[in-house]
């Protein structure tokens, strides 16, 4: 009775002596997606739990129809190496594709039997590695055959027994599911690779082409502004009857070519202006300037143009708000045309231009009582050559570059301009300005 109960507690000791092995293989080479990690993990842990004088991991070559020892474990180095040992596929044809007729070539054990005949090339395998014994599983990776895992004695004869057979099997199932995993990984790695390559090649392509469109553009409106300015002064003297009166109609004709060409001229600035700003060549004149004056000097261009429209036009400054730092030029570009919208599209009511401050952010809201914007317009208003439904177009003139440009000014300074709007109710266009720093002051030259 006390040698059953020693027997059935050896068996216990080695059950979980070989499950905590497999734990511990099993926690090793998932911590890792390097396939070499993994397969010298598995040699070194599977040689020191069996005892044995060397474990080797053999893969497969189909580029050279060979089956090699890629990984090797050793107890020491007074056993022979076998790393690099090549054999052909064909030795190993049993192999390459499992199934019910050829399970029992799946597991090669030879303890000295010698009734198991070798090929010549496993005879030079066992001569070289001076082989004894030997437990050979493959391993399996998704169906397909990636090599196997072997155990090797070189000092004495041994016999595995069937549970030391199923563990090693178990262990193959381990490299095979992290052997999966790892390559699963690299492929990722691969397309991560590949499509980031991809991007970065669309993004040079459309920077390229970005600079080629704001050069052409830049050239293009140079070439564009001589001649124009001509028509402009043409026109402009014939409509001041310098040289001789005009009738009705030539007069007419005069003024129909001065505003095309003023309306013209202001889509080549803003072109030139957009072109610029997209090639980074635009750069700022900052300097400290009152609020309350640029913003008089804005409504002033449209006093006149409301007074004849009966719209009311309004200026609220915080009391907080005094002086700032920007490029005035480009500010009053920026409100100019938020109000030059507000007054287009407001038949009656009121225009607003409202300034506020929160800590170092100027925020000039220009409110409008017009026709207000639907939220499905709103995101095309900001992009070059984007206007309203084409209803609206024909009724308000425009060049599509004014919102474009303004926004892009804004952010050359650090801020942007959000919209509110509802159709019916009006808009209110606000341009958030942060407070910039002047640059330092240039030194003279000795």
């Amino acid at each position: 009775m006390a040698i059953h109960q020693a027997q059935l507690f050896r068996q216990l000791q080695d059950k979980a002596a070989r499950e905590q092995t497999l734990n511990k293989i099993a926690r090793s080479i998932n911590s890792s997606f390097d396939p070499e990690f993994i397969l010298q993990e598995i040699v070194q842990l599977t040689g020191e739990y069996f005892k044995v004088d060397r474990v080797v991991i053999v893969w497969i070559d189909l580029e050279s129809a060979q089956i090699s020892v890629r990984n090797e474990w050793r107890v020491n180095e007074e056993v022979a190496c076998l790393q690099g040992f090549q054999e052909p596929m064909w030795e190993w044809l049993e192999l390459l594709e499992p199934s019910a007729d050829v399970n029992r070539y799946q597991i090669f054990h030879a303890s000295n039997d010698p009734n198991v005949v070798e090929s010549t090339n496993r005879l030079a395998l066992l001569e070289q590695g001076q082989i004894l014994s030997g437990l050979k599983i493959p391993i399996y990776i998704r169906g397909k055959f990636f090599g196997g895992i072997a155990l090797h004695t070189t000092t004495k004869y041994r016999v595995f027994s069937q549970e030391e057979i199923d563990l090693l099997e178990q262990i193959a199932d381990q490299a095979a599911i992290a052997l999966y995993n790892a390559q699963s990984y690299e492929m990722l790695e691969e397309l991560v690779k590949e499509r980031t390559h991809q991007l970065e090649q669309e993004k040079l392509l459309s920077e390229a082409a970005n600079l080629a469109k704001s050069e052409f553009l830049s050239n293009m409106s140079h070439e564009l502004r001589t001649p124009l300015t001509g028509i402009l002064g043409f026109s402009n003297i014939l409509l001041q009857q310098i040289f001789g009166f005009l009738n009705d109609k030539q007069k007419q004709y005069i003024e129909g070519i001065y505003n095309s060409g003023t309306h013209l001229l202001e889509l080549i600035n803003d072109l030139l202006d957009l072109s610029k700003i997209e090639a980074g060549k635009e750069e700022l004149l900052l300097e400290g300037f009152p609020i309350a004056e640029i913003c008089q000097s804005c409504l002033t261009l449209f006093k006149e143009r409301c007074w004849r429209e009966h719209l009311q036009l309004n200026l609220a400054i915080a009391d907080d708000v005094e002086n700032w730092i920007a490029d005035r030029r480009r500010l009053k570009q920026i409100l100019v045309n938020l109000l030059s919208n507000a007054v287009k599209f407001t038949d009656s009511g009121s225009i607003t231009l409202k300034v506020e401050r929160q800590a170092d952010t100027l925020s000039f809201s220009v409110i409008d009582t017009g026709i207000g914007i639907a939220e499905s317009e709103q995101t095309k208003l900001f992009q070059p050559f984007q206007q309203l439904d084409s209803g609206l177009n024909r009724k308000y003139e425009g060049t599509g570059l004014g919102l474009a440009l303004s926004r892009k000014l804004a952010q050359l300074h650090g801020g942007d301009i959000t919209l509110r709007s509802q159709v019916g109710q009006g808009s209110c266009f606000t341009l958030h300005l942060p407070m910039l720093e002047l640059p330092p002051p240039e030194e003279d030259e000795a």
